[in-house]
């Protein structure tokens, strides 16, 4: 049978391994909540800012009548849940890459937007890895998907760090260098 030892032993190496294993998924969903973000920040900036969305109040005035405004659609509540609807279609356009320094893996989109070429250098790419980004970019919007829209909704400088951040805390303890990398 095992020795006081030995149980010892195993009990440390699943522990290393389970510490292991959520830092490893720590990264990855900080990196995908990166990804969700640039998806959505440029899903917006590709709407024309002269288009836009009448909605209507739900309160009634005295007489009777429902007030309407007229808001852009790029960042209406409509056009966010568009987005989200397919966000997590496009992980297979990213692959993983590991800082040489660091040894920090983010992700990297693989093919251009533009049409542009694109340099790809110490990337892995393989279903498996696409397959766990989308597992966790659907895991995000679906644990945060009123955030997002919170978010998105504002036209600020930082929604990738308010969001990831500030309001998620998916990349709590990143660094202002990893912050720069996607």
């Amino acid at each position: 049978m095992f020795g006081v030892s030995n149980l010892w032993f195993l009990a440390l190496f699943f522990l290393i391994k389970q510490i292991l294993c959520s830092d490893d998924r720590k990264h990855l969903y900080c990196g995908v909540c990166k990804v969700i973000a640039d998806e959505i920040n440029w899903d917006i900036s590709q709407v024309d800012p002269r288009k836009t969305l009448e909605v209507e109040s739900f309160r009634i005035d005295s007489h009777g009548n429902q007030r309407s405004k007229t808001i852009p659609y790029a960042r209406s509540e409509t056009h966010l849940v568009e987005i989200l609807e397919n966000v997590c279609d496009r992980m297979n356009n990213y692959a993983e890459s590991t800082n040489k320094e660091t040894g920090r893996k983010n992700y990297i989109r693989t093919s251009s937007r533009t049409g542009e070429a694109v340099t790809l250098e110490n990337i892995s790419i393989s279903g498996d890895i696409a397959k766990s980004l989308k597992f966790a970019c659907e895991s995000v919007i679906e644990d945060h998907e009123d955030t997002i829209i919170q978010v998105f909704k504002q036209e600020r400088e930082d929604t990738t760090d308010e969001f990831c951040q500030r309001q998620t805390g998916l990349c709590e303890n990143d660094k202002e260098e990893d912050r720069n990398e996607l």
